[in-house]
């Protein structure tokens, strides 16, 4: 079964607008404990994770023109994220999250991991098909999260700095 193009924009656009607003709330509540509870080490995992899921959005981007050559490198590099997603939360986080943050990286697993999905889905198996034809407000929307997810990483970049 084919998803319409608008829908899975729809979909992207909800997930990726609903993670958006889990690292934000995130983001602060990091920003509030890094002087006194993030170690260095916590911090290196989260800039590989920064690095990584960027690099992820851009293998997604380049199935518009290719796939089975960028497949390997989307797999490594989904892999990388979610393992450094998985000592984050069990190295770092179990023992000093709260069950707020807890439910916020949840929230971000789920709605990102989405996002991921229907991106894969749309790219790969349709490099995009009907992309061209979809609103403007749906490109500016784009727009608007791509520069708020570039903000809330160059903040996590250099948070203990």
């Amino acid at each position: 079964m084919k998803i319409e193009p608008s829908v899975l924009s729809l979909l992207i656009l909800a997930c990726t607008t609903i993670f958006v607003i889990a690292w934000s709330l995130d983001a602060l509540t990091h920003a509030k404990i890094a002087k006194h509870d993030i170690l260095d080490a916590e911090l290196y995992t989260h800039r590989i994770l920064i690095l990584s899921s960027g690099l992820l959005q851009y293998c997604l981007l380049l199935f518009y023109w290719f796939d089975f050559e960028v497949l390997p490198f989307f797999v490594a590099i989904f892999l990388t994220r979610t393992v450094h997603e998985i000592i984050d939360e069990v190295k770092y986080h179990q023992a000093r999250c709260t069950f707020r943050e807890t439910l916020l990286h949840f929230v971000m697993w789920l709605s990102i991991l989405s996002q991921i999905g229907f991106l894969f889905y749309w790219g790969f198996f349709y490099h995009y098909e009907g992309l061209g034809e979809l609103p403007v407000a749906h490109f500016a929307w784009g727009i608007v999260l791509v520069g708020l997810m570039a903000w809330i990483s160059w903040k996590e970049w250099f948070l203990a700095l």
